[in-house]
């Protein structure tokens, strides 16, 4: 399908005019477009007895990069020489050096800076198949440096089969999965799943470094009982600060039920199709006093088909079709605060937060001259920051929004979080974390829901609805420093949440629900991802007598 894309710059080309002006001169300072260089004073004649002026020292170059690739375990170590661990090992294809190699941001003969060197080790760090890395200098002079990069693999083939339970409802799935496919950083998977919604088998693969260089491909396909789904992502993503161009497309469908919640109960069900195409592409220049700026353009194609579901009559609730098509200008700005961190999310594993303003924008207009079934301003933004009050106290915030507009806001979501930590007690740690979500004439298949699955551990899944949603949560945090069997290390926490969802135009007062607990963490030091298995006993506080007085919660995740 063609759209006239020209015929509206054409019709539109005065009232662009100065808004392509004003993007063009403030996008100049960033850039370092068209800007003239400050005037150069004239050299003074120099003394006759002046001494000449000693020569700028030269940084040095990175010289050789020595690549360290450690299996599972380390027979020198103490407790890991064991006849399983050594089958482990051989079971296991170590990442190939070259696979480790094309990831780090340097190469020999580049100018050695710290600020290369540890994005390096957080890129690293970023794959699901290393424990951790770390490069450190093994020789240096004033003109050379020689780098060993050391990284430890973990065991990346998972199989088998798991039962999730939250909220009183329970969930079962089969694997097989390889995150690090014969050492090459790849991640084929096979995916058998069955959960209140639907059941599902899924087939993925992904390339984060595709022929050996910074572009990543995700392919998947799921059969479901209430439909399929497909995705293809080709992309050269913003890698580090000092990317200077990005470029992507993405396809996504999927048809599926759709359930509307209630206390619980689901009391509506509808068919729904969802197409979604985006094509991008960004230009940045780089990493520059610790920042970066970046500049984005791109088009995105949304459209949702809406049915009865099976067996369904006229009396069901079914939304209206949407065809949304908009061009979007995009901007981001990211600052390099980025400390690290351990026994804060995660058990034992170094954890990469960045502290420094992170912004991003994006502004659209869906127009029926491209093709779309109505005119809308689209606006995607997000925010993030963090700080540190004290020298054992560390605040992560974070805000989120969302929605489109044309005489008033809809499918507006707003969400704001944020988490505290403090240490005490030697390595604990105390968290408070309190998240609020604001939400305007959403479309009908979205929902702003609370429950067992979201936070509120001592009730049924997607218990509560409403426009408005409240959720806080306090933890004390304990981290074993043992690891147990050489496998796997320990956390427990002790927990109270509270929380609430309501629709403004209620008449009656919020209902805050509340419940304590404690809860048991099992973390992997061997096994890819950082995974937990959370073994949770919640106990409702408030509520009618429909509501268990005792819920059992059995999960994984990556976060305490």
């Amino acid at each position: 399908m063609t759209y006239p894309i020209l015929e509206v710059l054409r019709r539109h080309r005065l009232a662009l005019l100065p808004l392509l002006a004003a993007g063009w001169l403030q996008a100049r300072p960033a850039l370092g477009w068209g800007m003239r260089p400050p005037p150069v004073a004239p050299l003074a004649p120099a003394a006759a007895d002046a001494p000449s002026p000693a020569p700028a020292p030269e940084r040095p170059v990175i010289g050789e990069v020595r690549i360290v690739t450690q299996g599972i375990f380390n027979p020198d170590r103490q407790g890991e020489d064991k006849l399983a661990f050594r089958l482990a090992d051989r079971l296991h294809r170590t990442t190939r050096p070259q696979v480790i190699r094309r990831q780090l941001l340097f190469a020999p003969g580049d100018p050695y800076e710290e600020a290369t060197i540890e994005e390096s080790e957080r890129l690293l760090r970023a794959n699901r198949y290393l424990y951790d890395a770390e490069i450190n200098a093994v020789r240096q002079t004033p003109e050379r440096v020689d780098l060993e990069v050391v990284t430890r693999d973990v065991w990346t083939l998972r199989g088998g089969v798991s039962v999730n339970r939250a909220g009183g409802e329970n969930s079962t799935n089969f694997s097989l999965q390889d995150a690090n496919f014969l050492g090459t950083g790849k991640d084929v998977t096979v995916w058998r799943t069955s959960d209140v919604d639907r059941d599902s088998t899924l087939f993925r693969y992904r390339d984060p470094n595709l022929f050996g260089k910074r572009g990543e491909l995700h392919l998947s396909v799921a059969e479901n009982s209430d439909g399929d789904a497909q995705r293809f992502e080709l992309e050269r993503p913003w890698f580090s600060l000092d990317t200077r161009w990005s470029l992507g497309i993405k396809l996504w469908s999927y048809e599926r039920l759709d359930p509307l919640y209630d206390r619980g109960i689901v009391f509506e069900r509808f068919r729904h199709h969802h197409d979604f195409a985006q094509l991008y592409g960004g230009l940045s220049r780089g990493r520059a006093e610790g920042r970066a700026h970046r500049f984005l353009l791109g088009v995105d194609v949304e459209r949702d088909r809406f049915d009865f579901q099976p067996g369904g009559d006229s009396t069901s609730l079914v939304p209206p079709n949407r065809d949304l098509r908009w061009p979007w200008l995009g901007y981001e700005y990211v600052e390099d605060g980025f400390v690290t961190e351990r026994n804060l999310d995660q058990i034992r594993r170094t954890e990469d937060l960045n502290l420094g303003t992170q912004l991003r924008v994006r502004l659209g207009w869906s127009s029926p001259d491209l093709g779309a079934d109505r005119e809308r301003l689209m606006m995607i933004a997000s925010a993030d920051a963090g700080w540190r009050p004290g020298p054992r106290q560390l605040l992560l915030t974070s805000l989120r929004g969302g929605g489109r507009y044309r005489d008033a806001a809809e499918n507006l979501l707003l969400s704001g979080r944020a988490r505290y930590y403090l240490r005490h007690w030697g390595d604990q740690v105390f968290y408070f974390g309190l998240e609020a979500d604001y939400a305007q004439d959403l479309d009908v298949e979205r929902q702003l829901l609370l429950g067992g699955d979201s936070g509120l551990r001592g009730y049924p899944l997607r218990f509560l609805r409403g426009d408005r949603r409240l959720l806080a949560t306090v933890e004390q945090r304990f981290f074993s420093q043992r690891e147990f069997f050489r496998l796997f290390h320990l956390g427990a926490a002790i927990f109270f949440d509270a929380g609430s969802a309501w629709f403004r135009s209620s008449l009656d007062d919020p209902e805050v629900l509340r419940d304590i607990g404690i809860g048991l963490r099992v973390g992997s030091s061997r096994s890819s991802g950082g995974s937990m298995i959370h073994l949770d006993v919640a106990f409702p506080l408030d509520g009618d007598d429909t509501i268990e007085g005792v819920q059992w919660l059995v999960s994984t995740s990556e976060r305490f």
